[in-house]
């Protein structure tokens, strides 16, 4: 197949170009620079043609699947102060657009594993906006809803080594992260047509969010330390950054309620992220 990967540079979009790749499948990258995009898919998938943002129209013309996996940082970073409402939005509504333009059949998209009392947070409401968007199209939709990301994980290991990782709301809140490469092979399930339309998805194992800090201070070798930060703290905090930065306010405020409440998603894949952060550590 000829399949559009939207968002290829980031850390989902080179496994899926990997997996597609693997499988035999041509791979279109689309992302805002063709420079980093060709750098990022550079030893994953070498074939893949690669176009800019701009030229999304040209990307999806006569291709048989398009994967979506754009959108805003959930990195905590001043710059890019638009809120994902605005950002991940206009971005996946004008991708699916031009698919509805090009003719493409097929569009699968990669929202967030939520519960029903988080449907009002910024973060969550742009995911599922994007949703019905694509079921307005008329576009052959598949949705993936996946928990935490393995590399969401990295900048844990950062503060491992500083000496100590925030914990808001005791620690105790569970949930099951998926490996990036598990979740794309799900991903290319879908691109090919196959599985459910709509998934829930996470990785084999349930952990506390203390136990995922754990994970990050043993894959570095230190013992562990826990920042206590209060959840109603980081609230206001999101409440006084809201007309100031409202990407930021979104952030935290989804990052404190996934830390406040149990997220678990149907089990998938294999990998371990005890074994991911270790890895990661000793690269």
């Amino acid at each position: 197949m000829q399949v559009v990967v939207a968002g290829a540079s980031g850390a989902l979009g080179r496994c899926v170009a990997r997996a597609l790749a693997a499988r035999g499948h041509a791979v279109r990258a689309v992302g805002r620079s063709a420079e980093r995009t060709r750098r990022a898919l550079g030893d994953v998938a070498p074939e893949a043609r690669v176009f800019t943002w701009n030229d999304r129209g040209a990307a999806c013309r006569d291709a048989d699947a398009i994967l979506s996996c754009v959108g805003a940082t959930t990195r905590p970073v001043l710059r890019g102060w638009r809120p994902y409402t605005s950002v991940d939005v206009r971005a996946n509504t004008e991708l699916i657009e031009a698919a509805r333009t090009a003719g493409a059949p097929r569009f699968v998209y990669v929202s967030v594993h939520h519960d029903d009392a988080m449907r009002g947070l910024g973060y969550v409401r742009a995911h599922e906006r994007v949703v019905d968007a694509l079921h307005r199209s008329g576009l052959d939709a598949y949705v993936l809803r996946p928990t935490g990301f393995f590399s969401a994980f990295d900048a844990m290991l950062d503060m491992a080594r500083s000496g100590a990782i925030p914990e808001i709301g005791g620690g105790t809140a569970r949930t099951n992260p998926i490996a990036d490469a598990d979740l794309a092979d799900l991903c290319v399930e879908a691109l090919e047509g196959r599985g459910p339309r709509e998934r829930s998805a996470g990785g084999p194992e349930i952990l506390t969010r203390r136990d995922i800090a754990d994970l990050a201070f043993r894959a570095v070798g230190a013992a562990p330390r826990h920042r206590k930060v209060p959840a109603g703290v980081l609230r206001a905090i999101a409440t006084v950054m809201r007309p100031l930065h409202p990407r930021l306010s979104q952030l935290v405020s989804f990052i404190t309620a996934i830390s406040e409440r149990d997220l678990v998603a149907e089990p998938a894949g294999t990998q371990r992220l005890e074994h991911y952060l270790r890895d990661r550590a000793r690269a």
